[in-house]
């Protein structure tokens, strides 16, 4: 986990709807959260929301 939970709850649901064959539920986990990560990041930064 990242320390955003927000990131880290929508991850999780992605998780549990994709499959990407060949590779483990960790990893997967780590891969989406950096993806949904990237994406609010993009999204914070386009609304020009601070932290």
């Amino acid at each position: 986990m990242n320390g955003n939970p927000l990131a880290y709850e929508l991850a999780s649901r992605l998780n549990e709807l994709i499959n990407i064959p060949l590779i483990n539920e960790e990893n997967e986990q780590i891969f989406f959260d950096l993806i949904i990560t990237i994406l609010l990041q993009l999204l914070y930064d386009s609304l020009d929301i601070s932290k």
